[in-house]
């Protein structure tokens, strides 16, 4: 098989999360095969996703498996579906999008078995957040392989964009914007809170002002409310004052009925 034309059929090997967000948006492109030995969360993705389950026999005969289980299952995973895709005369393109688990060690387990000759694995390392991709946020998927550039390209189209690079900094840009968001997240709950504001409205604020502003970044130079909080930001910095304490509503105020 040579060339995203030939990209037909897309095996989803693991239902957890990133598997059935992937399932669910691969699905209107491809056809896509569900499989997991958990049956149950494969029954809770064929629901999710509305696609059927299969089993690891006809999951071969994709074009390409993603390889979306555990870090630690990885290799075991690709040892057993490989093996069973040789057996059936069947060579997909296994996809790993583990990003601790480094494509170079996996393509070596394949060379040291001679019976899976022929079967190759590539690197498809996102740079992303399970919720924002389930919400279709474009993201950037890194691949150190530059032999299947068609179909990691294709496959890559519909979730954002594919960057030819270092696969190994992925992990680690991962962990950190998720250590610095979940410190923005708390720190502005804990801010908010401070200040005596009903846990409601602090939900709300880092759920949708906190992640749609992130969402939005880097502001656009003509969003004159960005400037003037941007603007606001440099004077405190330039001039620090006290956490002051908003004044808590009345008891009419909190009476309102929550939509």
């Amino acid at each position: 098989m040579t060339g995203a034309t030939a990209l037909r059929t897309v095996g989803i090997a693991g239902t957890g999360r990133l598997g059935t967000v992937l399932a669910a948006r691969l699905k209107d492109r491809f056809a896509v095969l569900l499989y997991d030995t958990d049956r149950a969360s494969a029954r809770r993705a064929a629901a999710t996703t509305a696609l059927p389950l299969t089993d690891a026999e006809t999951l071969v005969t994709a074009d390409a498996v993603l390889l979306c289980v555990p870090p630690e299952e990885t290799d075991d995973a690709l040892l057993g579906l490989a093996r069973r895709a040789a057996r059936a005369g069947r060579r997909p393109l296994f996809v790993s999008l583990a990003t601790s688990v480094p494509t170079a060690r996996l393509r070596s387990l394949l060379a040291r078995s001679p019976d899976l000759l022929g079967i190759d694995v590539v690197g498809l390392k996102p740079v992303c957040q399970f919720a924002a991709l389930a919400r279709g946020v474009p993201t950037v998927l890194v691949t150190e392989d530059t032999g299947r550039l068609d179909e990691l390209r294709h496959l890559a189209s519909g979730l954002g964009t594919l960057l030819v690079g270092d696969e190994s900094v992925v992990g680690p840009v991962n962990r950190a914007a998720t250590k610095a968001a979940l410190r923005a997240c708390d720190g502005l709950a804990d801010e908010l809170s401070a200040r005596g504001v009903d846990p409601l409205l602090v939900r709300a604020a880092v759920r949708n002002v906190l992640a749609g502003t992130a969402l939005d970044h880097p502001p656009a130079p003509d969003n004159s409310y960005t400037r003037s909080v941007l603007a606001e930001l440099a004077a405190e910095q330039a001039h620090p004052r006290p956490l002051s304490r908003t004044v808590p509503a009345t008891t009419a105020e909190t009476k309102g009925t929550r939509a």
